[in-house]
């Protein structure tokens, strides 16, 4: 497989042995959260390969989502350009968290999500948008806005950011995703700034399977339960083995876009060998195919994943964007903190091809300012009293030694 193949394949690539099933992992804070010690000088991943940073974050982050129960389908390349819109309006530790999470600096992300833009199909279709809360003495900066439409095309709307500003930000993801995902957002109360990718992905395979082809079978979920399905059935002349699973690489028309399976051996779990997967030896295992011809047979899948991702990237290390201590300078002339982000799939395989479509809202919300001057927090007993202002008759009178009787 081709470096261009690769890098606009990236997400079919992260997406495809998960239709396999989604293994909990335990204990996922202790092996992803970054320590103090951890954050180390950016600097150190200026010679970082960016594919393989991003294949490692979007290992790291479908560790952090699954559950071992439902499918989980992440959009690595949606999420990606969405935290890229953030992280471009970043300073400080913020962007330096940034930095450490996806392990490249900010103009190494950028000159990468360049690449799969500049290289993409027609098989995809990809947009992103701003949305501001219409308020007074509240604007992006123009540098910024400047800059996110030469990287991404991001469209900037101002609004009120009422109901009908969500009607209006759930038809602009419908639109472009084809209206695969029909809401992304439900109110907006107290968001500042949306940040917005929306994908949709096309592809007839190179080789259809044969309805002739299509047989009843019996697939075993993550909890033991046998599932009657509708098994593709078909031969594919790229086979993979990385010592831990096996599995198969099977085109697309035209060639520019792969499905990749790997199918964890007997006796290692899913869970086990997604503990064991890195970035490099994901995509080093798809490089690595063998021409020779394999007999395959996988389910017709339609699945839906809705997730919000705040925690698993703070376990991830990107905590300073979360709260208060945030540094979106960049972005706009007002304190900023991401208060959630949130991210849909939707995938669907049959004997024709594959329809794929994602979107990942970043909701921002306006943060609080440091208090100044003197502070009281009553959080022990104190006396109080309620006073009649004119004639200074005490109403009532008390002493508050407890909250709850």
């Amino acid at each position: 497989m081709t470096m261009k193949k690769l890098l606009t394949g990236l997400l079919l690539a992260a997406l495809g042995f998960q239709l396999f099933g989604c293994a909990a992992q335990e204990n996922v804070h202790n092996e992803t959260e970054a320590t103090e010690a951890e954050l180390a000088d950016p600097s150190q991943f200026e010679n970082a390969i960016p594919q393989n940073a991003a294949a490692d974050f979007a290992l790291a982050l479908l560790r952090s989502c699954e559950d071992g129960e439902k499918n989980c389908v992440l959009s690595p390349y949606s999420i990606l350009t969405a935290l890229a819109m953030a992280e471009n309006g970043a300073d400080g530790e913020t962007l330096r968290q940034f930095e450490q999470v996806l392990a490249m600096p900010l103009d190494a992300l950028n000159g990468y999500l360049q690449v799969c833009i500049a290289q993409a199909g027609d098989e995809i279709a990809d947009a992103n948008s701003i949305w501001l809360r219409d308020a007074d003495g509240f604007a992006l900066r123009e540098d910024y806005q400047a800059l996110m439409q030469e990287l991404f095309g991001a469209e900037a709307f101002t609004a009120p950011f009422d109901a009908q500003t969500v009607e209006q930000i759930n038809g602009w993801v419908s639109e472009h995703t084809k209206e695969r995902i029909e809401r992304i957002v439900d109110t907006l109360d107290d968001a500042s700034t949306v940040l917005i990718n929306a994908l949709s992905f096309d592809a007839k395979w190179e080789s259809p399977f044969d309805a002739s082809n299509v047989k009843g079978g019996v697939f075993t979920a993550s909890d033991g339960t046998e599932q009657d399905v509708e098994m593709l059935c078909g031969r594919e002349n790229a086979y993979l083995d990385d010592g831990m699973a096996t599995g198969f690489i099977k085109p697309y028309e035209g060639g520019k876009y792969s499905f990749v399976a790997l199918l964890p051996n007997e006796g290692v779990d899913v869970q086990s060998y997604l503990a064991s997967l890195t970035g490099e030896k994901l995509l080093a295992a798809i490089h690595a195919a063998s021409e020779e011809q394999v007999t395959v047979k996988m389910p017709k899948v339609r699945t839906e994943t809705s997730l919000r991702l705040a925690e698993p990237l703070m376990s991830l290390g990107l905590r300073n964007a979360f709260t208060a201590a945030a540094d979106f300078s960049r972005m706009a002339n007002a304190d900023q903190h991401i208060d959630e982000v949130i991210h849909k799939t939707y995938l669907s395989i049959d004997e024709e091809g594959t329809e794929a479509a994602a979107a990942t809202a970043i909701i921002m919300t306006r943060s609080a300012r440091p208090a100044m001057g003197k502070t009281v927090t009553l959080d022990r007993p104190y006396v109080m009293a309620i006073v009649d202002n004119e004639t200074d008759c005490l109403l009532f009178l008390g002493v508050i030694n407890r909250v709850a009787e």
